[in-house]
C-alpha cells in the first residue's frame, strides 16, 4: 500500500506547515524523503519539528491504510 502524496499534502497539519515560508522548505524535503527516499539537502531539517510533524502524519496515513 503507498501513501498519495496528495493525501500527505492535503492533511491540514501539513498544509499549515507548506503554507509558512519558514517551513516549507523542511516541509517539502520531508514529503520527498518519505514517498520518495530522496534524501535530505540540510541535514539539521532531519532533526527539527517540521520534519517530525510531516512524519507523524505519514505513519497516521500508512496505519490508517492497513
Amino acid at each position: 500500500m503507498n501513501i498519495n502524496e496528495n493525501d500527505l499534502r492535503t492533511d491540514s497539519r501539513v498544509e499549515r506547515l507548506l503554507k509558512n515560508p519558514n517551513w516549507r522548505p523542511a516541509a517539502e524535503a520531508a514529503i520527498a524523503y518519505v514517498l520518495r527516499g530522496v534524501s535530505c539537502p540540510i541535514a539539521s531539517w532531519r532533526k527539527s519539528s517540521t520534519w517530525a510533524q510531516v512524519q507523524m502524519v505519514y505513519d497516521e496515513l500508512r496505519k490508517d491504510e492497513k
